[in-house]
């Protein structure tokens, strides 16, 4: 990504040198305009590399343990009849 903000920051660059600010001073201001736009969005990016390089990763998550499920209805019932005659 860094590759082509440098591409687009020469281009302007040299298209600024063929364009003056007394003959033609809106192209003169918008190319400066993205010429600076283009260097403050690569000192951004160098920002960012910068600090997510020192941000340490997260130690993986543990799966999380499932909630037993409630038995209702005709699994319930036949529970309830096995556990009574287990107890006899």
């Amino acid at each position: 990504m860094s590759a082509g903000y440098v591409i687009a920051t020469e281009n302007f660059k040299e298209a600024g040198r063929h364009v003056s600010a007394e003959t033609d001073p809106v192209m003169f201001n918008l190319l400066y305009g993205l010429l600076s736009l283009t260097s403050q969005i690569e000192a951004d990016f160098a920002l960012l590399r910068a600090t997510q390089a020192a941000v340490p990763a997260a130690p993986p998550k543990k799966a999380a343990r499932k909630a037993p499920v409630k038995k209702t209805g005709a699994k319930a019932k036949k529970s309830k009849k096995k556990a009574v005659r287990r107890a006899r």
